[in-house]
């Protein structure tokens, strides 16, 4: 491997591609992507997107922490109802 490659993965990595679906339940792929300190996360097939600020992203990773939780906890309770 070459000390300075030109071919590199950018670091740190600055976009995602995470699966999702669409209002009419399409599998497709939303991008999470940082751009100058601001998270955008876009919808299938660019439809729409949401911008978050400082303040926007600490609210976002609690509703998602706490929301993963509850998510945990509803499949569990499914998982044992089926037991």
């Amino acid at each position: 491997m070459t000390e300075n490659p030109i071919i590199a993965l950018p670091d740190p990595r600055r976009e995602w591609l995470v699966h999702c679906t669409d209002n009419n339940n399409k599998l497709g792929a939303c991008t999470i992507a940082v751009e100058n300190g601001e998270i955008a996360i876009y919808a299938p097939g660019g439809s729409d997107s949401l911008h978050l600020g400082a303040t926007g992203i600490a609210e976002f990773q609690a509703a998602f922490l706490a929301a993963i939780t509850v998510a945990e906890a509803d499949l569990q309770a499914r998982r044992a109802a089926r037991t």
